[in-house]
């Protein structure tokens, strides 16, 4: 009876471990997460003030250079260009955003296999073939 009760503590202890390494890195990647969105953030509006910026001046010069014919063509088609390349910036941004849904839910499915070995549902030859 009691070498029952010392398996189900260890069972017990190697089951809390497990979630305690997992958690632990999955509070880290969001730690991580979270400073990696700040710096971006701050990067973005830096860039978005300069860019601003620097496209004012660019119409203020243009303005004063071009003939009325080709202010039409330069003005129209610099905002088609942009609004492209603004597309082009929220695809990109929908890519990294679903990468990092992909990385909670890949660190929720390990675990998941984690209580499964414990369980003993499955094995460790079932983890030797998955790396």
């Amino acid at each position: 009876m009691t070498g029952q009760i010392n398996a189900l503590k260890e069972l017990f202890h190697a089951i809390i471990e497990l979630l305690f390494v997992r958690f632990n890195l999955a509070r880290i990647e969001f730690v991580a997460q979270k400073e990696r969105m700040v710096k971006l953030g701050i990067l973005a509006l830096m860039a978005g003030m300069l860019f601003f910026m620097s496209y004012i001046s660019l119409m203020f010069g243009l303005n004063a250079v071009l003939s009325p014919e080709a202010k039409i063509w330069v003005f129209f088609g610099m905002a088609g260009g942009l609004f492209l390349i603004m597309i082009g910036i929220f695809w990109s941004i929908g890519r990294n955003l679903a990468g990092q849904r992909r990385f909670l839910a890949d660190t929720l499915h390990e675990l998941q296999e984690d209580m499964a070995y414990v369980q003993g549902k499955k094995t460790m030859a079932d983890w030797s073939l998955k790396e």
